[in-house]
């Protein structure tokens, strides 16, 4: 089974570079704001209809290598697709996207080298720890990498391609937010959710003031909260897939919550925050790359009914809150573990009786 894996790798740029690396993002940055711009103009966020007009005038204009000026096209024609030409397209000059032309790992150097527009490569040395060493050397090769100008250095964020052995095992995993899963794994969301309110009220206090000082202590904290449940939903994922693995599963299913927010929508701006927080989308796209990793499928399953619908007797039964009744066989337990079993079986919908007698097995 083939798997694409994200590696962030610090870079040790040479100071007699840096002025070469600062305008290639400079200008990589400009070129993604013309594309843009013109594709807004012009309607059009289809990268390779956009690839006539503004090739050759980018080519000329800016000097960017010619791959560099195709991802940039990539990029802008994404932004255009996702804002609906909407708003007002400004790129920083804070990443570069590169392919495997104007990317190269030399790992037996320990460099990573990138095209330029004055038309040498320029290399950067990898500052990196045990665990970017291991994934680097165990994938097969080098897909691509996005270059990122932070606050304390060059990044790249390398994508890699490796394999991994499938498993002959059948096991089953539901899980629900933050994480129940039909095993003995359980996470609460309370301390991430505590967090978040926390931050929030400190936002809105600066925001309230608006100060110099405000405005630069928000400037300050920006995306730290991001960051922390990143963190958190990495753990959480690690967890899980250690419990799977654990118990010789080679199948987690998930539930399907696209839409979800949109769904379940109400006139409470303190629950439609607290929803449109919630990560499960990052935290299940966790779980399948390092499930993936470990020779495990992820598989997502339709959540209907899945906490309102008994494990035991596939029949609705009663919520309230946090527990689930089941009226035909008395069963009262939390509703969140019962929702795991039902994911873990296939989903209420797979398994209803009146569902012809589909069912799905497992050994």
């Amino acid at each position: 089974m083939e798997t694409l894996r994200t590696i962030r790798c610090k870079l040790a740029v040479n100071p007699e570079d840096l002025p070469a690396v600062s305008c290639l993002f400079e200008l990589y940055a400009q070129a993604c704001t013309r594309i843009a711009s013109y594709g807004q103009a012009h309607r059009e966020s289809n990268a390779v209809r956009l690839h006539p007009a503004l090739y050759r005038e980018l080519r000329t204009d800016l000097g960017l290598p010619a791959n560099l000026v195709v991802t940039a096209l990539r990029r802008a024609a994404g932004a255009l697709k996702t804002a609906c030409f909407k708003g007002r397209f400004q790129f920083r000059s804070t990443f570069i996207e590169l392919d495997a032309r104007t990317f190269t790992l030399k790992l037996e150097k320990g460099v990573a080298t990138f095209s330029s527009p004055q038309g040498k490569r320029i290399s950067a040395a990898l500052e990196i720890g045990a665990y970017q060493h291991e994934a680097l050397w165990g994938a097969e090769r080098a897909e691509s990498a996005t270059l990122v100008r932070a606050r304390d250095g060059f990044y790249a964020n390398i994508v890699v391609q490796g394999s991994v052995p499938e498993s002959s095992e059948m096991g089953v995993l539901g899980i629900r937010n933050l994480a129940v899963t039909s095993g003995s794994y359980e996470k609460s969301g309370r301390d991430l959710l505590a967090y978040r309110q926390n931050r929030w009220r400190i936002r809105a206090s600066l925001q309230s003031k608006g100060t110099k000082g405000a405005k630069r202590a928000l400037k300050r904290l920006s995306g730290r909260e991001k960051r922390y449940a990143a963190w958190v939903n990495h753990n959480v994922a690690k967890e899980i897939v250690a419990s799977a693995a654990q118990s010789g599963c080679s199948l987690i299913r998930m539930e399907d919550l696209r839409g979800i927010r949109s769904r379940t929508k109400v006139w409470n701006k303190h629950r439609n925050r607290l929803q449109s927080h919630w990560s499960f989308g990052q935290l299940q796209g966790f779980v399948a790359y390092k499930a993936a990793a470990k020779g495990i499928r992820a598989e997502w399953v339709n959540a209907r009914n899945s906490s309102r619908t008994c494990h035991k007797r596939w029949r609705l039964g009663i919520r309230e809150r946090e527990t689930f009744i089941c009226t035909a066989c008395g069963i009262r337990m939390d509703a969140d573990k019962n929702a795991a079993y039902v994911i873990a079986a296939g989903g209420a919908d797979v398994n209803r009786p009146e569902s012809n007698g589909l069912t799905y097995g497992v050994t």
